[in-house]
């Protein structure tokens, strides 16, 4: 073979390799980058969740607790200092808990009662909870956040939450691939405590923020980033936004780039290996073939056709098989399609028919009506060389058949006007398998057609309840209508047998009889079976 050839090939399975491997690892890196998207988001969403409802679950304790304080006596005795100090105790966010009067007057707090009050900033008079700050508490003498209640009898409950309890619960440094987090105002968007560098989307207005929201694109900062926002349950007018550069969120690790490039390069080489051998395996057989043809490998066998009712051969179907050096007797399904598409069935076909016109020269002489059936494809039907085989063999084979499936039946148009020739010829035509492709009765009415072989698959269902078992009487129902021979295959069993003869059907191939015999097995059991009927006769 020529070596320009050779690297031709070779070069066609690189390509061919390339292309399903650009396709399939496209599709993949497509998968990962959106895995690593949704990834990364959930990431951000998970931090900021976990911020949410930590504060949530704090500022609902401190909820609970100030609806409780509306029994408070706010003449501050030492039963309501040791509650509110027990209350500050029990909750590590509380710093302080404070009661202010109507006028504003802070007259006790969670450390002592005073006296004289604090001047501080009188109730508003409105109902739920509410925030303010931060301010500078005057005990503590630091940062706080102030959470409070109004009273029905206009007196606050108020309690600080330190500024740095906070900033460490929004602490950036345990957050991995955030740009900033942030407890803000639902309203206006204004950050209250800050970790990172605050930044809002362009063309797209987050506040009033009612439910949680993402944003993604260019941010007032220049720069393409995600951000997921969510209000506080139990104090709606305050929100955790968290933010991360959107670059991390689109740019799949190196290490996972890398795994798929050495995945894509290793595919692409077994690919292409795999895809050379295929091409020259199918060369090999090719020329195989060819050597199996002249070498004259290729030989028949014949599956017996057999009168149920006598018991005797009355014809045969020609099959072949191939005689391989190495690897022993091959059935049709190894070679026959590539034959099929190397031209070489015809050959072959035609080489089936010569050596079946030799083998079975003798039972056409004890038997002149000895039928005779050859499997024939659409290609065959298109060839003149092998029809006039065909002609030429029925001057000898005087019961000759052709099967076809019913898909080479209608693959052509040509093949109607080649049927009408053979028929005249007084060639008979089967239909093999019949039943399990699209022949319908137009069909049917509308080619010469002979005969039709019941697929094997309607046979075994016989004395089965499955879908199958009905199809069989309705075929061979439609059969007698339209005036067809029957002829039954896969016959394995007496009982498959006795049930078909019970429905007018005697011709039978299949197991329970014999299987596909070699020349010299076929002669002597057609031998035993004249003398045993010539015995038969006499005694009549």
């Amino acid at each position: 073979m020529p070596r320009a050839y050779m690297f031709a090939k070779q070069l066609r399975s690189v390509a061919l390799a390339w292309l399903a491997c650009s396709f399939i690892f496209g599709i993949l890196l497509a998968l990962l980058f959106l895995q690593h998207r949704d990834s990364e988001k959930h990431h951000i969403q998970s931090i900021a969740e976990k911020v949410h409802f930590e504060l949530n679950s704090q500022i609902k304790e401190i909820d609970e607790f100030l609806n409780q304080a509306q029994s408070l006596d706010v003449s501050c005795p030492p039963e309501t200092l040791f509650r509110l100090r027990q209350q500050v105790f029990k909750n590590p966010a509380m710093s302080e808990i404070g009661i202010v009067n109507q006028k504003g007057q802070l007259l006790c707090n969670s450390y002592e009662r005073l006296n004289p009050p604090i001047q501080t900033t009188a109730p508003i008079k409105a109902d739920g909870l509410r925030y303010h700050g931060p301010i500078i508490s005057e005990y503590m003498e630091a940062s706080a956040f102030v959470l409070a209640r109004t009273r029905p009898d206009g007196y606050e409950i108020n309690v600080l939450l330190p500024s740095d309890w906070l900033r460490h619960t929004l602490e950036l440094e345990q957050y991995s691939g955030l740009d900033f987090i942030a407890l803000v105002d639902s309203q206006t968007g204004v950050p209250i405590i800050l970790k990172g560098h605050y930044s809002l989307p362009l063309n797209e207005p987050l506040f009033p923020i009612k439910r949680s929201v993402q944003a993604q694109g260019e941010f007032d900062d220049g720069q393409g980033k995600y951000l997921y926002a969510k209000p506080l349950a139990s104090l709606p007018k305050l929100a955790i936004i968290a933010s991360s550069n959107s670059l991390s969120i689109f740019l799949v690790a190196p290490s996972s780039l890398s795994v798929l490039a050495v995945l894509y390069l290793f595919a692409w080489a077994a690919l292409s290996f795999l895809h050379h051998h295929y091409e020259q395996r199918q060369l090999s057989l090719k020329s195989q073939l060819k050597h199996a043809i002249a070498k004259q490998q290729l030989f028949n066998v014949y599956q017996p056709l057999i009168d149920a009712k006598t018991q005797n051969i009355v014809g045969v179907e020609v099959l072949i098989r191939w005689q391989h050096p190495t690897e022993g007797e091959l059935g049709p399904a190894y070679f026959i399609p590539e034959a099929e598409r190397s031209g070489a069935i015809v050959a072959i076909s035609i080489a089936q028919v010569d050596t079946a016109l030799e083998e079975l020269a003798p039972l056409f002489t004890q038997n002149p009506d000895f039928k005779v059936s050859f499997n024939v494809n659409g290609q065959l039907l298109c060839c003149q060389e092998y029809l006039n085989t065909l002609y030429k063999a029925h001057q000898q084979i005087n019961a000759l058949t052709i099967e076809l499936t019913e898909r080479d039946v209608l693959s052509q148009h040509q093949v109607q006007q080649t049927l009408e020739q053979l028929v005249h010829q007084g060639i008979e035509v089967a239909v093999d398998d019949f039943g399990t492709g699209y022949c319908g009765l137009q069909y049917l009415q509308s080619f010469p057609i002979d005969l039709l072989k019941i697929d094997q698959s309607f046979v075994a269902s016989i004395g089965l309840d499955n879908l199958q078992s009905p199809v069989l009487n309705a075929v061979i129902e439609m059969a007698n209508k339209l005036d067809k021979k029957l002829i039954a295959e896969g016959v394995e069993t007496p009982h498959q047998a006795a049930y078909l003869v019970s429905k007018g059907v005697t011709v039978h191939q299949g197991w329970c009889y014999y299987k596909a015999l070699k020349i010299n097995a076929l002669k002597k059991i057609t031998h035993t079976n004249t003398a045993l009927s010539l015995a038969n006769i006499n005694a009549a």
